[in-house]
C-alpha cells in the first residue's frame, strides 16, 4: 500500500518472541533446499571430482545468491593432490546425490546442533557450519550486531546473505547502503565467516567471492538458466576464477544495488514477503524481556556513536582558547544537540547560551586551561542528549518500536 512504513527488524523482535531452536531448523530448511538445487545443476556424473570439492567447501557464503555461491565455492577449491589420488578419482563412480545430501542435512535431535557458535571440536553437518559462517559475517561486519539479531534477519532474508545485508542496511542507513565488497570490513567479514564455517582454505573463499562478484555480467552469462551446467561451463567458471578479483580501485562502482540485480531484487522481494507469514505463525507467543534487551542495547550503542559523532565535530569547530578556559564546563553542563538547526550547531549553541545563562560563579572558576575532557563525562551528556528524545523512563517496549535509527539521527 502506497504511504506504508517499511517493516524492520526490530518490530519483528518486538512482537514475537521467537524460538531459538526453531529458527535455527526453518534456517537450515533454506540451506537444505540450496544444497538440493546446487546438486541438480552441478554435473557431478561428467566430472567425479565435485563432490568431495562440495562436501569440504561448497558452501553458500559469499556476494552473489546462495545457490551460485555454492557452485562457485565448489569449483574454486582444489584439495591438494596426494599420491596416486587422481588414479583413483578416475576410476571410483561419482556418489549419487542422494548420499550427498545425506552427508549434508543436519539431524536436529542432536543438542550440539543449537550451539551459537558451534564447539570447535564437535563434527557438524557441511549446512550447519555455513549457518555459523553466515551469521558470523554479519555479526563480524556490523557493529553491536549480536548472534541472535543476526539470526533473524536471515531468517526475514530466508538465509540469503545479501538479503540480510540489504535489510540491516535498510534498518542502520535508511537513506543509502553503505555496504561495499571493496572495504577491508567486508573482507575481514568474509575471512570470519569462512573461518566459523571451518572452510579447508578460507583465502580461496575470499578470493572466489571477490571474483564473481567483480565479474558479476560474465557470472550472469555462464550460470543463466535452471537446467543442469555442463562440463564446458564449469570449466568456464573455473577459467574465470583462476583469474582472480581486479584491482580494488576498480570496483568502486560496484553497489549493494548492483550486485543483487533487478531480477534478483524481485526474488528477494518476494522472499521478504514471506517474513509476514513466518510472523503470523508466532504471533500468539509473548515477549521476552531478555530478546528485547539485546536488540535495545544494539540501537542504543548506535545511536550514541552517531551523536559522540557530532560532539567531536562541534569541539573542533568551538575556538580553542575558549574551549579550554570556559565553554568545556557548558558544553558537559548544558550542550546538548536540541534546537531547530543541525546537530553540531545545535551542541554549539546551546553550550554558549547555557554558558550565558549560567555562568559558574567566580570561586569555582578554574585558574588554568583544561588540556583535555574526561570521555566519561563526555559520555554523560550524549546519554542525556539521546534520552532527551525519549519519555521520562523509556521502557524497552519504547525504545525497540519507536527508537528508529534514522528518525533520531534526523531529529538530533
Amino acid at each position: 500500500m502506497h504511504g506504508k512504513r517499511d517493516p524492520l527488524i526490530g518490530d519483528r523482535c518486538l512482537s514475537v518472541l521467537t524460538d531459538e531452536k526453531q529458527d535455527i531448523c526453518d534456517l537450515l530448511g533454506y540451506i537444505h533446499d540450496f544444497y538440493r538445487e546446487a546438486l541438480d545443476r552441478l554435473p557431478l556424473g561428467a566430472i567425479p571430482s565435485l563432490a568431495p570439492r562440495l562436501l569440504k567447501a561448497g558452501m553458500p557464503i559469499g556476494f552473489l545468491d546462495p545457490v551460485s555461491n555454492i557452485i562457485a565455492n565448489t569449483i574454486a577449491y582444489t584439495p591438494s593432490p596426494t599420491p596416486g589420488s587422481d588414479k583413483e578419482e578416475e576410476e571410483d563412480e561419482a556418489p549419487s546425490s542422494e548420499w550427498i545430501l545425506s552427508k549434508i542435512i543436519t539431524d536436529t535431535n542432536d543438542i550440539f546442533v543449537f550451539e551459537l557458535p558451534l564447539s570447535r571440536h564437535k563434527s557438524m553437518t557441511l549446512a550447519r557450519l555455513s549457518l555459523d559462517g553466515l551469521v558470523s559475517f554479519l555479526t563480524s561486519h556490523y557493529r553491536y550486531l549480536v548472534s541472535r539479531e543476526a539470526m533473524s534477519y536471515l531468517l526475514l532474508a530466508r538465509a540469503d546473505l545479501l538479503t540480510a545485508v540489504r535489510l540491516i542496511e535498510r534498518d542502520r542507513n535508511k537513506w543509502c547502503n553503505s555496504f561495499s565488497i571493496t572495504s577491508p570490513t567486508a573482507k575481514v567479514a568474509l575471512e570470519c565467516a569462512a573461518v566459523s564455517a571451518r572452510h579447508p582454505e578460507p583465502d580461496v573463499l575470499v578470493k572466489a567471492s571477490l571474483t564473481m562478484a567483480s565479474r558479476l555480467a560474465d557470472v550472469t552469462a555462464v550460470l543463466a538458466g535452471q537446467g543442469p551446467l555442463s562440463p564446458a561451463t564449469i570449466r568456464s567458471i573455473a577459467k574465470l576464477l583462476r583469474r582472480g578479483p581486479p584491482i580494488m580501485d576498480d570496483l568502486t562502482n560496484l553497489s549493494l544495488d548492483h550486485l543483487c540485480g533487478k531480477k534478483k531484487s524481485k526474488k528477494r522481494k518476494r522472499s521478504e514477503q514471506t517474513a509476514e507469514t513466518i510472523e503470523g505463525s508466532r504471533a500468539q507467543k509473548k515477549l521476552g524481556p531478555q530478546l528485547t534487551f539485546r536488540f535495545t542495547l544494539a540501537l542504543k550503542l548506535l545511536l550514541l556513536g552517531k551523536i559522540h559523532g557530532h560532539y567531536l565535530q562541534a569541539l573542533a569547530k568551538l575556538p580553542r582558547d575558549g574551549l579550554r578556559k570556559l565553554h568545556h564546563c557548558s558544553l558537559l553542563r548544558g550542550g546538548y544537540c536540541y534546537g531547530p538547526k543541525d546537530p553540531v550547531s545545535k551542541i554549539i549553541l546551546n553550550t554558549i547560551w547555557y554558558g550565558s545563562m549560567f555562568p559558574t560563579p567566580q570561586k569555582f572558576q578554574l585558574q588554568f586551561k583544561v588540556d583535555m575532557i574526561c570521555t566519561d563525562m563526555l559520555a554523560r551528556i550524549e546519554c542525556c542528549s539521546l534520552y532527551g528524545y525519549l519519555p521520562s523512563h523509556p521502557s524497552p517496549l519504547y525504545l525497540g518500536a519507536r527508537c528508529n535509527l534514522v528518525s533520531v539521527q534526523e531529529r538530533c
